[in-house]
């Protein structure tokens, strides 16, 4: 492959990972305030969950009990945050695709240009950072800490 082909690679590779790093800031800033809300109990309970998937509010509605047994509050608190968490993932995921291509992109064409000195490197932590925003946080044990906070009561 002559030089002007390598070059031509390397320009491109080049422009993509600059894109890619140019889209990283905005794309965590985007991640950063977003939030999904997701309801049970015919909308008398709403879970807020944040990117992270961490549940960040409980709401019930004061006429939750008209209909519905305290029992079951906890089930229906469950399956809100779960509905919740799956809607922040596919926003997550659509908020991310186009990295994801680009990430392919890049790959696709870097074969020739990849032995280039601290090329390498470069790339693996781009890849490494694209990894780490993708990353779904691990599920933790209850330290057996009790929460004094309680959902809020809406009426």
């Amino acid at each position: 492959m002559s030089n002007d082909s390598i070059r031509n690679e390397f320009g491109q590779v080049l422009a993509l990972v600059q894109e890619q790093m140019r889209d990283l800031a905005t794309i965590e800033e985007q991640r950063s305030t977003m939030v999904a809300r997701a309801t049970a109990a015919d909308g008398t309970v709403e879970v807020t969950v944040n990117a992270q998937r961490t549940v960040v509010k409980t709401v019930v509605d004061e006429s939750y009990l008209e209909d519905h047994e305290i029992a079951e509050l906890g089930g229906h608190i469950t399956s809100a945050a779960q509905a919740a968490v799956r809607q922040v993932d596919k926003r997550s995921q659509e908020l991310l695709a186009p990295m994801n291509e680009r990430r392919k992109a890049v790959s696709e064409i870097s074969g020739n240009v990849i032995g280039l000195p601290g090329f390498r490197e470069a790339l693996a932590e781009v890849t490494a950072m694209g990894d780490a925003m993708q990353a779904q946080p691990k599920p933790t044990e209850n330290d057996g800490d009790v929460d004094s906070s309680f959902p809020t009561i809406r009426s």
